[in-house]
């Protein structure tokens, strides 16, 4: 018998106005394989398994969509979810994470390390996404950003 934490999918999105400039995260995971419209979680939000929108002070957008993945990966150690598919609309860091891309920035490396740590322990499917298919995590980024 299947539960419902058996597929989950995270979004996460970091957001940085003016790279370096003021960042924040956005992730949402939902239970299931259904694909969730921006619409319709913002008619209601309580249909994500869990949300998190956090500001981040200064930072590059890398350093902040790392930020979003460890933040997800995190959580899914707290939940005991495992294997779940982990989307992020950052090619540089799904391709790094993935071991595609060398880590280069001196920023990245210590977040880089952390991230592998947990996709050890969590093992995500890990999935690079247009930004049209990461709206939900986008839009938890820029509302962590525009709430005073």
């Amino acid at each position: 018998m299947s539960s419902p934490l058996d597929m989950v999918n995270i979004y996460c999105d970091g957001a940085s106005r003016g790279n370096p400039g003021p960042a924040s995260l956005g992730v949402a995971a939902f239970a299931g394989n259904e694909d969730i419209s921006l619409g319709r979680f913002k008619n209601d939000e309580q249909i994500a398994l869990f949300t998190i929108e956090q500001k981040l002070g200064t930072k590059t957008n890398n350093e902040a969509e790392y930020a979003a993945i460890l933040q997800a990966l995190q959580k899914c150690v707290e939940l005991k979810i495992q294997a779940p598919r982990l989307h992020s609309d950052s090619e540089l860091v799904i391709r790094q994470l993935q071991g595609r891309y060398k880590v280069k920035n001196e920023n990245l490396k210590r977040s880089y390390a952390e991230a592998l740590k947990l996709v050890t322990e969590v093992k995500p499917q890990l999935i690079h996404v247009p930004r049209e298919k990461n709206q939900i995590a986008d839009y938890l980024a820029n509302r962590a950003l525009d709430t005073p």
